[in-house]
């Protein structure tokens, strides 16, 4: 209901009222109203006094009350119910960490996500978050600027889909890193596991986006390979797990191993990873397919991100091979190569 603002009369009028509308209250002459539009603002300024006024031990307005009820709620909840839930939101808190937390952050013209991104992560309470923007030609720099505690690295010109990530990496000081892409908001809650999987021991801690992609028949070619490769390295377990997919998580220990420039190329970084007997594991399930930002080049059939990423799952092959591993299941020409891989194939 509109309320319009009088001036503060001048005295109280001894005139009469009438039964169907209250005389309004003025100097000289009150002017009746009709009932319909004086009983609203009789209402109205009925309900301004109230609002001033609170229950004693409660601290909730009697307007607040009267607001409920009138809604058809019980009393004083249905208008704090709203606020509540944004009160027990706020209120969380992330456990302590044993390490120290840096947040990588790569954006590519994320004006309208990049500053949610950007909240979420600081309520990690991180030790830095480091922003590449790749470049961007919108105001993502400006959203940047707004996280004061943020290091910002600009790059004008696109330098390469996932070399933000190396790029960040290699300027970050902390024992865990979290990698997210500023395209994609997601709650702090969710995204606190992946790091405190590191902190437990962990040296990759990877989104597990298994419970979300259909049988093996009905998957895209980027899901095969990310299934082809794990299971190559042995790790059937880990699934389409993969260091493609944010959020996910690093230690000191596996970047020094690996080296910074390996993560331009995510799947030949996650390879390197599993060579070198290092902890990779499943940290928690965010599902970022249906948050995934649609972009000219990553929908339809064949399209150019798809092709990145089976290029680098080529280039992770690639590296399994030129190590000839005697311990991993699969041997280019061994063999079992063909009755491993038809097995497998077959058991999806």
């Amino acid at each position: 209901m509109r309320i319009g603002v009088h001036p503060k009369p001048a005295g109280r009028s001894t005139g009469s009222s009438s039964r169907r509308g209250n005389a309004l209250p003025g100097p000289a002459k009150p002017r009746k109203l009709r009932g319909g539009k004086g009983m609203k603002l009789a209402g109205a300024l009925k309900s301004r006094r109230i609002s001033a006024t609170t229950a004693r031990g409660t601290g909730v307005t009697a307007a607040g009350r009267a607001a409920g009820k009138s809604s058809g709620g019980r009393s004083g909840r249905a208008s704090l119910h709203p606020a509540s839930r944004v009160a027990r939101k706020s209120l969380w808190t992330p456990p302590a960490l044993r390490g120290r937390l840096s947040v990588i952050i790569s954006a590519c013209n994320e004006e309208r996500t990049l500053g949610a991104v950007l909240k979420e992560a600081e309520r990690l309470g991180p030790e830095e978050i480091i922003i590449v923007l790749n470049g961007c030609v919108d105001n993502s720099y400006r959203r940047a600027r707004q996280c004061g505690r943020a290091m910002i690295v600009h790059c004008p010109e696109a330098a390469g889909h996932d070399v933000g990530r190396a790029i960040g990496s290699k300027l970050s000081k902390g024992d865990i890193l979290l990698f997210l892409d500023g395209d994609i908001p997601i709650p702090a809650p969710a995204l606190f596991p992946f790091a405190a999987a590191v902190d437990r021991g962990a040296d990759v801690a990877l989104n597990d986006l298994n419970p979300l992609l259909p049988v093996f028949g009905q998957c895209d070619n980027v899901t095969r390979c990310k299934m082809f490769l794990n299971m190559a390295l042995g790790r059937e377990d880990l699934g389409a797990s993969s260091m493609t997919a944010v959020p996910h998580a690093l230690s000191r220990r596996a970047l020094e191993l690996i080296g910074p420039q390996a993560l331009s190329a995510p799947p030949r970084a996650q390879a390197a990873a599993v060579l070198e007997k290092l902890r990779v594991e499943k940290a928690g399930t965010v599902n970022v397919i249906k948050r995934n930002r649609r972009r000219k080049g990553n929908t339809g059939a064949g399209n150019d991100v798809e092709q990145m990423i089976i290029g680098d799952h080529a280039e992770a092959m690639s590296e399994v091979l030129a190590r000839g591993a005697d311990d991993l299941p699969w041997q280019e020409n061994g063999p079992d190569s063909r009755r491993l891989l038809a097995a497998w194939r077959n058991g999806i």
